[in-house]
């Protein structure tokens, strides 16, 4: 996949609560995933965005593995 194909935009603003509010999400969708012991693919895919979230907000990765 090449960027131009790429669905998620390299730039994206949001407020700093809805920021939290889609971080928390994707943390929980990625704990049900995994939970279930389904998709690794995707499991690593979440992992890659939630780090970038957390950078980008300045916070550490906590239990993130």
């Amino acid at each position: 996949m090449n960027r131009s194909d790429d669905p998620v935009p390299r730039a994206l603003d949001l407020e700093l609560e809805a920021a939290f509010r889609v971080l928390e999400a994707l943390e929980d969708a990625r704990f049900e995933i995994r939970g279930a012991a389904l998709a690794p693919g995707l499991q690593d895919e979440l992992a890659t965005v939630i780090r970038l979230l957390h950078s980008r907000l300045g916070l550490d990765e906590g239990g993130l593995r």
